[in-house]
C-alpha cells in the first residue's frame, strides 16, 4: 500500500503580496483615514507587510507560527484597550464608520495595527502557508464593505487597484510540489512562466489604471497637492446676515459646515472683512462702541486718495526735482515700486450662495469702489470700515469691488517716524505736489484712528495684558515694530490654533496666560487687547481668507464657514490700516500629531527594515558575497568561493571548517548533494592554488556557479 505523500507548498513571490497588501491598505485608508490618507496607506503598507514576512519566516516552523499568531493577537487587544481608554468604544466605532468626517491619531494607530494583523497573516496564511484564491480574496472584502457602508463604493481606481492586487497575489502563491526520494523539483521553467504572465499582468492592469477617470468624490487627488502644505481651517458662523451686536466666542470643539456662503472672483486674493468690533466684555465677546455705527455715502473720493505709493512717488519725486528742500535727503531714500501690483488696484466680485438677504458689504480693507448688480440706492460706509446698503440688496446678491492691492513700503513708515505727518503734507499742498484733497484725507484717516484709539482706551485694559504688551515690545519706539513683534510673539510664546479645544472660559486671560491654546477670535482678541495696551489705534475685525484650496472650475473661490476668520486691523502712520494676525504665527494642532506620526513612521519604518533584514539575512549576506567578488583578483574570488563552500558543506555534516580539507569538503558534497563535479571542481582549484601556488584553468564565473547549484541544492533539500 502507498503512502499517500503530502504536498510541500514553495515559491510564494513576496513581491505580488506586497502589491495586494498596498492595494487594500490604500483602500481601507480612503474610508478610515481620508484626511491623512498618503501617509497611513504608507505606515499600514509597511505594517501588513511586516506582519506577513514574520509568518512567511515561520512557514516551516508552525510552533513559532502560532506563537506570532498570539502575540500579534495580545498586541491587538492591548492596543485596542487603550485607545478605547482614551476615548470610547461608541467613538471608535463612528471613526470606523462615519466616511473620515475626522481624524483621530490613537483610532487611526489601533485600527492600522488590528487590521495589518488581519491583511498580513491572512495574504500569508491563503497564499503560502494554504494557498487558496477564494480565501485570499476575503480581506479586501473588509474596505469593500466598509466604503459601501460609509461612502457608497470606492472610487473606480481603488477597485482597479485592489483587482491588480488580487490578481498578482494569486499568480504569486505558492505552488505544490511533491518529494522526489529527498529532493524537491525545480521546475525552472513553471517559474519563468509564471513570473512572465505576472509582468504582463501588471504592465496591462497599469494601463487601465491610467485611463480609469479620478473619482471626484474622493479629496485623493488634491491631497498629493496639499500632503505638505496641510490646509487649515477657521473658526466662523453658517450663514451670513446682517451686522450682528456681538462678535463670535470660541465654546470649543468647533465644526464649521461645509456649506458655500458666497463665491470671489478676483485675480488677487485678498482678505475681505465682514463687520468690526470696539468693546471688549470678557466672556460675552465683542460689542459695537455707539458712536461708530454710523455709515456715509461720501467715502469714495476719501479712500481713492489713500494711496500711499502714489504719495511716496510724489514726494520722492518733488525732493529729486527741487522741491521740499528742508525734507530733502529724507525724501530721496523712499522706496516707489513700479511693478504691476503696488499701488494699483485690482477688482473682485463677490455672489452671495446661501440664500441670505443681506445689507452688509463684504470687501477688502482697501476698497475705494463698489457696484451692486440691480441696486441704485446709496452705500455707506463706518468709520470702522464695515460697508453696508441703505436697503436690502435682496437674496443671493451679486456685486463688484476695485481696491488697492496691499504692500508695505517701510521707507514711508520710517519717514513719518521722524517727520510729522500734517508738518510734511502741508508743505507739499504749498508747493504744489499734492492737492488739498489728498492732505485732508491722510490726515483725516489718521485723526480717525486716534480719535478711535483714545475712545476704546476708556475701556480698561487689564494691567496683566498691559504688563505683557510692555514686556513684548519693550525697547522698541516705532508702533510699526511693536505691531510686529506683538504678531510674532505668539509664535515664540508656543501658542496652538486648535479648533477642538475646548476652553475652561472664554477670555482672553485664560487663553493669553492658561491655556495658550485656541481659535482666530482668540488670537484677534489677545492681540487687539495687546495692540491697545501698546498704544496703537487697533479694531477687533471678522472677515474671511480666500484660500486656493477653495478655487473651483470656474477660477471662484467657493468661501465656506472654515474659511471665516477673526485679526486685528492697526492704524500705522504711512500705511494705513495694516493686518496683524497672531495665527500666522502660531502651531497648528495636528502638526505635534503629525510629529508624533513621523516618528511612527519611522519606527516602523526601522521595524520593518529589521524584521527584513531578519528574513533575508540569508540572501543578504549572499548578496555582499557576490559584491565583493567583483574587486577581487582570480586567486581572491577562488579562495573566497572554496572558504565559503567548505562553510556551507560543513554544516550538513557538523564538522569543523577548519579542520576539514578540500578533498573532505568534496566527498561530504558528492555525498550529500550529489554534485560530485561541482565540488570537485571548487576542491581542486583551491588545492592548486593554496597548495600548489597554481592558478587553476577553470574560469572564477564557473566556480560561482558551482558554489550556487551547491548552495540551492542544500536548501531545497532541507540540509
Amino acid at each position: 500500500m502507498n503512502k499517500r505523500v503530502r504536498p510541500q507548498y514553495q515559491g510564494a513571490e513576496i513581491i505580488t503580496a506586497l502589491i495586494y497588501l498596498c492595494s487594500m491598505s490604500a483602500a481601507l485608508m480612503n474610508v478610515l483615514c481620508r484626511q491623512e490618507q498618503l501617509l497611513c496607506t504608507v505606515i499600514m503598507t509597511a505594517v501588513s507587510f511586516g506582519v506577513y514576512m514574520l509568518f512567511y519566516t515561520f512557514r516551516k516552523k508552525r510552533a513559532f507560527a502560532v506563537l506570532a499568531f498570539v502575540a500579534l493577537a495580545i498586541s491587538a487587544f492591548v492596543i485596542m484597550s487603550f485607545a478605547l481608554n482614551q476615548s470610547s468604544a461608541a467613538g471608535f466605532v463612528d471613526f470606523i464608520f462615519k466616511n473620515s468626517e475626522s481624524f483621530d491619531v490613537m483610532f487611526a494607530v489601533a485600527s492600522i495595527f488590528l487590521f495589518s494583523c488581519i491583511f498580513g497573516f491572512s495574504v500569508c496564511y491563503f497564499s503560502v502557508y494554504l494557498p487558496r484564491p477564494s480565501f485570499l480574496l476575503l480581506p479586501a472584502l473588509i474596505p469593500m464593505i466598509l466604503s459601501a457602508r460609509t461612502a457608497g463604493g470606492l472610487p473606480a481606481g481603488f477597485i482597479v487597484f485592489l483587482a491588480v492586487g488580487f490578481g498578482v497575489a494569486v499568480l504569486g502563491s505558492a505552488r505544490p510540489e511533491f518529494p522526489n526520494d529527498i529532493v524537491y523539483i525545480d521546475d525552472k521553467k513553471s517559474r519563468r512562466e509564471r513570473l512572465i504572465s505576472i509582468a504582463i499582468f501588471g504592465v496591462i492592469a497599469a494601463l487601465i489604471l491610467t485611463v480609469v477617470p479620478r473619482d471626484t468624490n474622493t479629496p485623493m487627488g488634491s491631497y498629493l497637492d496639499t500632503v505638505f502644505n496641510k490646509k487649515s481651517t477657521f473658526y466662523g458662523q453658517n450663514m451670513l446676515s446682517n451686522f450682528t451686536n456681538n462678535s463670535g466666542v470660541n465654546r470649543g470643539a468647533n465644526n464649521p459646515s461645509d456649506n458655500v456662503l458666497f463665491y470671489a472672483t478676483t485675480s488677487y486674493p485678498v482678505n475681505v472683512s465682514r463687520w468690526s468690533f470696539d468693546k471688549y466684555n470678557g466672556e460675552s465677546g465683542w460689542t459695537s462702541h455707539p458712536d461708530y455705527t454710523t455709515g456715509w455715502s461720501g467715502w469714495r473720493t476719501f479712500k481713492k486718495n489713500l494711496n500711499t505709493n502714489n504719495l511716496a512717488q510724489k514726494l520722492r519725486q518733488a525732493a529729486v526735482d527741487g522741491y521740499l528742500e528742508e525734507y530733502a535727503p529724507l525724501l530721496k531714500n523712499l522706496t516707489v515700486y513700479n511693478d504691476r501690483f503696488y499701488g494699483s488696484t485690482a477688482k473682485m466680485t463677490i455672489r452671495v450662495a446661501d440664500n441670505s438677504s443681506t445689507k452688509v458689504i463684504i470687501h477688502p480693507s482697501m476698497t475705494i469702489d463698489v457696484n451692486i448688480n440691480g441696486y441704485t440706492d446709496d452705500i455707506f460706509r463706518t468709520y470702522k470700515d464695515e460697508m453696508f446698503t441703505h436697503s436690502n440688496m435682496g437674496t443671493n446678491a451679486f456685486y463688484s469691488l476695485e481696491y488697492y492691492i496691499p504692500r508695505t513700503n517701510e521707507s514711508l513708515i520710517r519717514l513719518f517716524e521722524q517727520v510729522d505727518m500734517e508738518e510734511i503734507l502741508t508743505a507739499a499742498v504749498e508747493q504744489e505736489i499734492i492737492t488739498n484733497s489728498e492732505k485732508t484725507s491722510f490726515l483725516s484717516e489718521r485723526s480717525q484712528a486716534l480719535e478711535y484709539n483714545e475712545k476704546t482706551l476708556a475701556e480698561p485694559i487689564n494691567p496683566e495684558i498691559v504688563k505683557l504688551a510692555e514686556e513684548i515690545t519693550e525697547g522698541l519706539t516705532s508702533n510699526y515694530d511693536k505691531a510686529l513683534a506683538i504678531e510674532k510673539w505668539f509664535g515664540e510664546a508656543g501658542f496652538v490654533y486648535d479648533l477642538d479645544f475646548v476652553p475652561e472660559e472664554s477670555t482672553a486671560e485664560y487663553f493669553l496666560f492658561k491655556s495658550k491654546r485656541g481659535i482666530c477670535s482668540d488670537f484677534a482678541t489677545a492681540t487687539t487687547l495687546l495692540l491697545r495696551a501698546a498704544g496703537i489705534p487697533t479694531k477687533y475685525t471678522e472677515g474671511f481668507v480666500l484660500k486656493s484650496e477653495n478655487l473651483d472650475e470656474y477660477g471662484r473661490y467657493a468661501v465656506k464657514p472654515a474659511n471665516a476668520h477673526a485679526y486685528s486691523m492697526s492704524y500705522i502712520e504711512g500705511l494705513g490700516w495694516l493686518e496683524i494676525d497672531g495665527t500666522r504665527y502660531a502651531t497648528l494642532a495636528n502638526d505635534g500629531e503629525q510629529l508624533a506620526m513621523a516618528a511612527l513612521i519611522i519606527l516602523i519604518s526601522l521595524a520593518a527594515l529589521a524584521i527584513l533584514a531578519f528574513v533575508f539575512r540569508k540572501q543578504l549576506s549572499e548578496g555582499v558575497f557576490a559584491v565583493s567578488l567583483l574587486f577581487k583578483s582570480k586567486n581572491g574570488k577562488i579562495r573566497a568561493i572554496y572558504l565559503r563552500t567548505r562553510k556551507l558543506v560543513c554544516s550538513i555534516n557538523g564538522t569543523e571548517p577548519e579542520s576539514t580539507a578540500a578533498g573532505e569538503v568534496c566527498a561530504a558534497a558528492g555525498r550529500s548533494l550529489g554534485l560530485y563535479k561541482e565540488a570537485e571542481e571548487i576542491a581542486t582549484s583551491a588545492d592548486l592554488l593554496l597548495y600548489g601556488g597554481k592558478t587553476t584553468e577553470i574560469p572564477a564565473k564557473q566556480l560561482y556557479r558551482d558554489y550556487r547549484k551547491i548552495r540551492k541544492t542544500k536548501r531545497k533539500m532541507k540540509k
